[in-house]
């Protein structure tokens, strides 16, 4: 009888070591799986990022030559939760910006240590160098878009968060 206890509690061992292998085995695909959704949606939010910036660039452009700003402010349509940054004068700056300053549109970093938020600018991000921009707050891109001001005051292109009048 002694004999036969023994080997049942064996195999409970061999089984409770098959099942916490099997439990590492599926925390791993899970992983694998949140990897590949992050990369795919990150690369489409990258080229939302980047055509929102070209549409910024033309109206900075306008505005720049002489244009008037809008009224109702310009669209940054997406991607939602990223941020519209400004990289001036003497602080660091995103490797997009070529040293000078620059507008940039990048997911926001939460906890911004060794140069976190750079480094996102660079990968992901879209940048657009322009001399006379001033230091502004950054900006969140709501879920339906953002307006944003731009405008040209004694030589400097101001940007802030177009608040509408209703």
């Amino acid at each position: 009888m002694k004999n036969m206890k023994d080997k049942r509690g064996f195999l409970l061992g061999e089984e409770t070591v098959k099942i916490i292998i099997a439990v590492i085995c599926i925390v791993f695909l899970v992983f694998l799986l949140v990897l590949v959704y992050l990369s795919v949606s990150g690369s489409q939010q990258s080229k939302e990022a980047k055509a929102s910036m070209n549409l910024t660039r033309e109206e900075i452009q306008r505005v720049n030559a002489g244009g008037a700003p809008r009224i109702d402010g310009t669209l940054i349509p997406n991607p939602s939760g990223w941020r519209v940054f400004s990289f001036i004068e003497s602080e660091k700056k995103p490797n997009l910006c070529a040293g000078t300053n620059c507008l940039c549109i990048c997911q926001k970093i939460w906890v911004n240590v060794f140069g976190r938020q750079l480094s996102a600018c660079d990968k992901q991000g879209a940048c657009f160098v322009i001399s006379n921009i001033k230091k502004f707050d950054e900006i969140n891109i709501e879920n339906d878009g953002t307006f944003i001001n731009i405008q040209k005051i004694n030589g400097f292109i101001y940007v802030s968060k177009h608040i509408s009048k209703q």
